[in-house]
């Protein structure tokens, strides 16, 4: 295995649509959220996401996840399902919390486990834990946890 991560380009617009559409979707499925998908280039945080700090990660050559930050917060991590469990968040993770100021958050399904034992590793812990409706349109209740590094 060969990873190697990179600042994001436009370039990898396409490449980077792919993996976080696909991990967003497993990740809803987990939380029988399925309905609420929209493709990123469709989503109405594309503007936001497109400001954070962004860095991809390849392995062997194809995109296989990313990570987006802005001060005091991760706001995107995403690794293709294909490619989990390899140590990729981990390295992007590292590779953000080089930049970020602390205190730094990041929200999670508070169902989703297996992220939240991955933030636990860096020393994120959590420090609210909201429950709320999708949205009126999808009007799904669903429960979030805040985490935080000092």
């Amino acid at each position: 295995m060969s990873l190697e991560i990179k600042s994001y380009e436009q370039k990898y617009f396409n490449e980077l649509c792919l993996v976080m559409d696909r991990a967003r979707k497993q990740e809803l499925q987990s939380e029988d959220l399925e309905d609420v998908f929209l493709p990123l280039r469709d989503a109405p945080y594309l503007d936001y996401f497109l400001s954070c700090k962004i860095y991809v990660a390849f392995e062997d050559g194809v995109l296989a996840g990313f990570v987006g930050f802005r001060p005091k917060e991760l706001s995107f991590i995403y690794v293709d399902p294909t490619y989990q469990n390899r140590g990729i968040a981990t390295e992007l993770i590292k590779k953000a919390l080089i930049e970020v100021d602390r205190p730094v958050r990041l929200e999670v399904f508070t169902d989703n486990e297996r992220a939240k034992a991955l933030y636990s590793k860096f020393g994120f812990e959590r420090v609210d834990t909201i429950i709320e409706k999708w949205s009126d349109e999808f009007p799904i209740v669903f429960s979030q946890d805040t985490m935080e590094l000092r």
